[in-house]
């Protein structure tokens, strides 16, 4: 249920590429550090880059004008996805073979979301579980951003039987969304 090592490195490197563009225009980042060092430099300082083009999403713009003419077709589509970002709540509500199952809180949407490099159920001993994350489109797939807290909150057998019920009607109606 995650990306293959190919989709897994080639969506790191366009959305570090990215978040460093955003530290250096959003002057998270010090002038003097270079890429090498805010890639290897604490999650946080990467978390407030993320923050930050998810509340001045037109950044993404500048980001895809600065850099049109090195970006490769594929990056320049993948970067585009990223305009359809979803930020929410979202109940992990099972793993399966080829994905995790994710429930938007405010809307109650079934995703179908693959996991980056480790599979969710390495996060997490139990589901249905909260956590607060953002969504993306990724070749033709749903993907998480990397970035994900968990609110520590698990369901209890009530109801996880209603997400059940709702997650059967759902699957039966073709509406566990696999792209964004």
């Amino acid at each position: 249920m995650t990306l293959t090592d190919i989709e897994y490195k080639t969506f790191l490197k366009i959305h570090i590429d990215f978040l460093f563009f955003v530290g250096q225009k959003s002057k998270i980042i010090d002038d003097t550090m270079d890429f090498k060092k805010f890639v290897d430099t604490d999650f946080s300082v990467k978390l407030k880059c993320r923050d930050f083009f998810l509340d001045n999403q037109t950044i993404l713009d500048d980001y895809l004008t600065t850099n049109f003419d090195k970006l490769t077709t594929e990056q320049i589509s993948i970067l585009t996805g990223f305009k359809k970002t979803i930020t929410s709540y979202f109940v992990i509500f099972k793993c399966l073979t080829n994905n995790a199952i994710f429930i938007d809180t405010k809307d109650n949407r079934f995703y179908a979301v693959k996991g980056l490099g480790d599979s969710f159920d390495n996060f997490f001993d139990r589901f249905p579980v909260l956590v607060q994350t953002t969504i993306l489109p990724f070749n033709n797939q749903i993907i998480y951003d990397g970035f994900m807290k968990s609110q520590g909150i698990y369901f209890g057998s009530g109801m996880k039987s209603t997400m059940n019920e709702d997650y059967k009607t759902a699957k039966k109606n073709n509406n566990i969304l696999t792209t964004i």
